[in-house]
């Protein structure tokens, strides 16, 4: 595979963070928090970066691998029982995100086509760029995650012209209590990015990356909920499905590209396809930390089906998934908050073995390098 650039790792961690998440989480955030609710992707964040530096110094203790294999070599059956539970999670995670894309796809894009045909197509599209390995879904990242990032960097100018500063009021008098509310929405889709530990070496990544990946990320995201409620005010974007698709709505450069949204969607749902491909990426990597006999290629396909299958299955509509995603934080506050604690309170590098009386285990480090 090609040497993993710094620019790689931080475009990624932005992708998997932003596609989905600027989608489903707005406008339950603005309902909770109102004008407010920018700070709960920075409170959010905040988590999850603390996690984000506890699974990098856990990494380090070796350094030619990543977590998935540190676990694996180090503790064989406590370390794949780690890796199960975090194949569970982004299977999940999987599954939830064909929901959201097929219904918005259905619902705005192609009304007419039936949802179980578009949910199928996309299927498809995802194994195959998630056959390709990390080399297709990194040169992926490399190429559309730029595009995406200077696409939302301009919006606040195509739109300022509209903005009506007067629906930030009262800015000063914030709500904590309804704003931690919604920072624990937007906390399990955040939250995905602590996977970046788990893939890469500690040789590639570096904690200054995820914490750039966070920072554009939560910047990016944040921004555009302030968009959001400065041009279609608190209590229309509140009850909105997708207020994120209202607001590029509303992009207009000259009379003759009055839909410029259909150029924003061309280029953005490429970004979200990437997005399922590294979920499913993910889960056919830590599938062959179990099984290293098995081929993730091969297992790409029938995981990618089956998703496909509960995608439909596990939710009857979109308005169930949203209610969900309150109790969906819950469970994924276990794999973001307290398996981070768990790792680094047994895994995290030792300086001197001889004196905590770590013998055994340094045997077992010196017998993982090689």
């Amino acid at each position: 595979m090609q040497k993993i650039t710094s620019r790689q790792i931080v475009l990624l961690g932005i992708m998997y963070v932003i596609n989905t998440t600027m989608l489903n989480v707005p406008s339950q955030l603005i309902t909770r928090a109102h004008q407010h609710a920018f700070i709960c992707y920075l409170l959010s964040g905040a988590l999850v970066l603390l996690m984000l530096f506890l699974l990098t110094r856990s990494s380090l203790r070796f350094p030619g691998q990543d977590l998935f294999q540190s676990l694996t070599s180090r503790f064989p059956f406590i370390g794949k029982v780690i890796v199960v539970l975090y194949i569970l999670f982004y299977f999940m995670v999987l599954v939830r995100d064909i929901r959201i894309i097929s219904d918005f796809t259905n619902v705005v894009l192609l009304p007419i086509t039936p949802s179980l045909i578009i949910a199928l197509c996309i299927t498809a599209t995802v194994i195959y760029i998630a056959r390709g390995g990390a080399k297709t879904v990194l040169g992926i990242t490399e190429l559309y995650g730029p595009i995406i990032i200077i696409v939302f960097a301009l919006m606040p100018i195509i739109v300022f012209r509209d903005f009506n500063f007067g629906l930030m009021r009262p800015l000063l008098h914030v709500n904590w209590e309804k704003t931690f509310e919604g920072s624990w929405i937007s906390v399990a889709y955040l939250g995905q990015m602590i996977i970046l530990p788990f893939i890469f070496s500690s040789k590639d990544y570096k904690f200054k990356y995820g914490f750039y990946s966070m920072l554009i990320a939560a910047g990016i995201l944040a921004c555009l909920v302030i968009m959001i409620i400065l041009l279609l005010g608190v209590e229309v974007s509140g009850r909105m499905m997708y207020p994120t698709y209202e607001l590029v709505r509303q992009l207009r450069i000259t009379d003759f590209l009055d839909r410029f949204d259909l150029i924003v969607v061309a280029l953005w749902f490429p970004g979200v396809l990437l997005n399922l491909s590294i979920s499913l990426y993910i889960i056919c990597y830590g599938m062959k930390m179990i099984l290293p006999s098995l081929s993730g290629k091969m297992m790409a396909a029938p995981i990618g089906l089956f998703a496909f299958s509960c995608a439909l299955w596990f939710y009857s509509s979109s308005i169930e998934l949203f209610n969900f995603n309150k109790e969906w934080t819950l469970i994924a506050l276990f794999f973001i908050l307290v398996l981070p604690l768990l790792i680094f309170a047994v895994h995290r590098p030792v300086k001197d073995p001889k004196r905590t009386g770590h013998q055994g285990n340094n045997r077992l480090e010196k017998a993982a390098r090689k």
